[in-house]
C-alpha cells in the first residue's frame, strides 16, 4: 500500500536538504485513491463469488468482508493524503 510519501514530490533545495512538495489537490489525491482502493477490491473479487464464499470459513468471511468494507470507505477519509490503507488478509 502507499505510504504518506505517494502524493509528495522531492527534491533537494540550495542547502543540499529534501523539501517535499504536494504535487496533489485533495481532489485529485482522492481520486488516485479511488484507482488504488479498485484494484485491492479487483483482486478479492474471485473470492466474493458465491461459490469461493462458500468454501470460506465463517472467520475468513468476516475477514474479508471486514477489509472489502475498509477498502470501500477509503475515499471518503478525512485526509486523502494519509489513507486508512486496511492489511489484506494473508491467506487472500
Amino acid at each position: 500500500m502507499p505510504g504518506r510519501e505517494w502524493f509528495l514530490q522531492q527534491k533537494k533545495d540550495e542547502n543540499g536538504e529534501w523539501q517535499f512538495t504536494r504535487v496533489l489537490t485533495e481532489d485529485e489525491a482522492r481520486e488516485q485513491l479511488r484507482m488504488i482502493r479498485q484494484g485491492c477490491l479487483e483482486e478479492t473479487d474471485m473470492w466474493a463469488y458465491m461459490d469461493r464464499w462458500n468454501s470460506l470459513t465463517d472467520a475468513q468471511q468476516a475477514e474479508l468482508t471486514a477489509y472489502r468494507q475498509a477498502l470501500r470507505d477509503i475515499p471518503s477519509c478525512d485526509d486523502p493524503f494519509n489513507p486508512p490503507f486496511p492489511t489484506k488478509p494473508d491467506w487472500v
